[in-house]
């Protein structure tokens, strides 16, 4: 079989090349990029968790600071008072030991007064108001200095309304005794304002909230709004965190419902808390706008690797698609190749030169072997017109009847082959022959030769179509035909002249139909067992047919078969 009859066994790959590669091709940079992209989100979003943390932390490390800070500013003051303490141990003048206390507060900027009072709580001085003039009375100052002297240690009071300040104070007390052992206390009133400095000088972020609140969850200051807000009570859910621990976190709601992250630590000294609060959004927001910068950049990323896949899926469609048309092309002999596009991927390149020398090769041997195949059919028809002329010679007038009867059929048969190979010779396509053509000159031949002993003759009577078929069922058709025709110009016309009648034509299924008619007298029951019937039947069954005879006004002969032989 020729190199060229697998046409039709080759896909088409023209459109199903671009399509495959360029889905292929963006599948997998899609999947991997979409897998990159999420993964990197992935780690900024835990990236984010342990910032927040981390930010949490620091949160809790920077207000336990503040709370070490003000413990330290309220051992400033209780070492002051201790000085005062020691001096009044040592010389139990009152009116000097005011004048001291005096210069005490000098250097105390935030200090109110400092007063002097007995175990009993009487007033000896108070530095509000000149030596020996009556001491106005502070509120919950008395009960602090009680337990002061109980303690025998220094105490701090919650939040108080300083009547001579005039502004929010808390009172220091620390115990005292005089020469003789009488107990005293000496208080110091400070202003609440120290405080707020103290917190202002922590330079927290912007939006942070800050604050100290007393043992009652008093406000005692705030930075800049300590007198707005000092003696308030915290929110509710502030108070709930700091009842339950000396110091943590917690999460609730300003007023205006915006969410909150609390930090807070008690002072060991004062039993104050130190807490300040941020906002969600002061934590989150740069995180936040960290992850979405991170997916806008992945979502360009991935944006431009399908467009620079696209790109170069569609240039190596080009490539791909050029040699499917190489390769369609090679269906055909003798057809030339088209030219690749360009490409620039080596392998494409080394596939196109390696289809191209193929092809030159292929198409080579191709014309070498249908050279050959062509001598020899030249050669087979020449040896075949030689034994016909034999045939001839054979038939001479010294031959009797019989022996011409039987040269005539062999004749017959033989032409039938010359013929076949006469055509195989002539054919563009080696090894394929036109049946239409083939049959109707065979049958005009053996019409012409056996019609010469008919007083009318024969007529031939084709109506055929263009079929193609291989070189093994031409010669079986055409033994065929020249047998109906022998038998029909031996039996069928007793009285004298008569039509043979040729019909071949193809379906589109693929399915050709050959019939062969006469107007004869009909064949004879006691004629289909005879030589001539069982020699068709015998080729009929070589070309996959059944032979179908009808005898009405004449003989027929039906034979369907397929065109692929």
């Amino acid at each position: 079989m020729s190199v060229w009859a697998f046409r039709g066994a080759w896909p088409s790959l023209g459109g199903m090349a671009r399509q495959n590669i360029s889905s292929r091709l963006l599948r997998i940079v899609i999947v991997a990029l979409a897998s990159m992209a999420l993964i990197t989100l992935s780690l900024m979003a835990w990236n984010m968790t342990l910032q927040r943390r981390f930010a949490e932390a620091e949160m809790t490390r920077t207000v336990r600071a503040i709370s070490v800070a003000l413990d330290q500013q309220l051992l400033v003051t209780t070492a002051a008072l201790d000085s005062l303490a020691a001096l009044m141990a040592e010389d139990a003048d009152p009116e000097q030991l005011y004048r001291v206390a005096q210069g005490v507060m000098a250097k105390h900027s935030h200090w109110s007064h400092v007063t002097l009072s007995d175990a009993a709580g009487a007033a000896v001085f108070s530095t509000a108001v000149p030596y020996g003039a009556p001491v106005p009375k502070t509120a919950g100052v008395a009960s602090l200095m009680t337990k002061a002297l109980a303690a025998g240690r220094p105490q701090v009071s919650n939040l108080l309304h300083g009547a001579t300040a005039g502004t929010p104070v808390a009172a220091v007390a620390v115990p005292a005794r005089g020469k003789g052992g009488k107990r005293f206390a000496l208080v110091a009133v400070v202003a609440a304002t120290k405080w707020e400095k103290l917190l202002q000088d922590q330079e927290l972020p912007s939006g942070w909230v800050e604050g100290i609140m007393d043992r009652d969850g008093l406000i005692v200051a705030l930075p800049h709004a300590t007198e707005e807000y000092a003696g308030k009570p915290a929110p509710e859910w502030v108070l709930d965190a700091i009842r339950t621990a000396p110091d943590g976190l917690a999460k609730g709601l300003t007023p205006a419902g915006a969410p909150l992250s609390l930090a807070f630590s008690r002072s060991d000294l004062s039993g104050w808390t130190v807490a300040f609060a941020a906002p969600a959004s002061v934590l989150d927001l740069p995180l936040r706008r960290s992850l979405w910068l991170a997916a806008a950049v992945s979502v360009a990323a991935l944006g431009a690797a399908v467009l620079l896949v696209r790109n170069y899926a569609r240039r190596l469609s080009r490539s791909v698609s050029g040699l499917a048309r190489v390769a369609e092309a090679m269906r055909e002999p003798g057809t030339a190749l088209p030219a690749l596009p360009p490409t620039e991927v080596a392998e494409l390149a080394s596939v196109y030169d390696t289809m191209r020398n193929a092809t030159l090769h292929l198409r080579r041997a191709e014309e070498q072997r249908m050279t050959s195949m062509r001598e020899l059919q030249h050669r087979v028809k020449n040896d075949l017109q030689a034994i016909l002329s034999l045939i001839a010679l054979q038939s001479g007038p010294s031959a009797s009847d019989e022996t011409r009867g039987i040269l005539e059929n062999l004749r017959g048969r033989v032409e039938a082959l010359r013929l076949v190979h006469s055509r195989l010779y002539e054919a563009s396509q080696v090894g394929t022959v036109e049946l239409g053509g083939y049959l109707q000159e065979l049958c005009a031949n053996s019409v012409a030769l056996y019609g010469r002993g008919l007083v009318g003759g024969l007529a031939l009577e084709a109506s055929v179509g263009e079929v193609y078929v291989d070189h093994n069922t031409a010669v079986s058709l055409g033994l065929i035909a020249n047998e109906f025709v022998t038998n029909s110009a031996k039996h069928a016309f007793p009285r004298g002249s008569g039509t043979i009648t040729l019909e071949l034509a193809a379906s589109p299924s693929g399915r050709v139909t050959l019939r062969l008619a006469d107007d004869g007298v009909g064949m004879s029951p006691n004629r289909t067992r005879s030589s001539g019937v069982q020699l068709i039947a015998m080729l009929a069954e070589q070309v996959g047919a059944e032979p179908l005879w009808a005898v009405d006004a004449g003989t027929s002969l039906r034979l369907s078969f397929s065109a692929a032989g």
